[in-house]
């Protein structure tokens, strides 16, 4: 059996240097896909509520989530939520799809309790932006001081920026750009449908040549 893509070891291992202190807590995850981060969150001891875009990706995030019971929500709609009733807000890859980021990551941290955490990943250097990017409904990556600022005009404080990844990361990243180079299959789809589409599978040509490259490295 395959086991887990490089990428997605190594943003694990970041994000629990960053929050593997966390005392148990009420997290909010937004755009939490298919629900695999949300497993990550549970299984440190968190209980709390996720979503996603897609009602498809919802769906099987409620399959996915079934063991945990009521330690998580899968909710439809933020209007379902109270604010300042999260002690944490995660979103991991998903800033990069959103045009308005400032104004919903400002609607985000309108669920955390004052003195709440976040934690948050995205893609960096807008330099290497590619049809990899294009294909899965990205419209931007981060710099450094691009996304403090963004982070300080939503109201964030004590922000901490870190980099993981390269060079693996940055393999990966040429090779996946040469090899959709020329995929045209997602070309009739717009990017909020690419959005959803990645959160539940990657492109085909990718996801095999990902297949080649798992845990087993490690």
């Amino acid at each position: 059996m395959p086991g887990k893509q490089p990428k997605l070891i190594l943003r694990e291992s970041a994000i629990d240097d960053l929050i593997g202190d966390w005392p148990p807590g009420r997290f909010l995850e937004m755009g939490a896909g298919t629900g695999y981060m949300t497993r990550f969150l549970l299984e440190r001891g968190h209980t709390g509520a996720a979503s996603d875009l897609g009602e498809d990706s919802r769906a099987m995030m409620r399959r996915n989530l079934a063991f945990a019971g009521d330690r998580v929500r899968v909710f439809d709609s933020v209007a379902e939520l109270l604010p300042a009733s999260f002690d944490y807000l995660a979103a991991f890859e998903v800033l990069e799809h959103i045009e308005p980021d400032l104004a919903v990551l400002t609607e985000w941290a309108a669920y955390l309790r004052p003195g709440g955490c976040a934690v948050f990943s995205v893609p960096a250097h807008q330099r290497k932006f590619g049809r990899s990017d294009e294909l899965v409904g990205h419209v931007r990556r981060y710099e450094k001081r691009e996304l403090r600022e963004l982070l300080e005009r939503a109201g964030f404080s004590e922000i901490r920026i870190l980099n993981y990844g390269f060079p693996l990361t940055e393999l990966t990243r040429r090779v996946s750009n040469r090899i959709v180079a020329k995929d045209t299959s997602y070309d009739s789809m717009s990017a909020k449908e690419r959005s959803i589409r990645s959160a539940q599978a990657k492109p085909k040509r990718i996801a095999r040549m990902l297949s080649w490259v798992d845990e087993r490295l490690f």
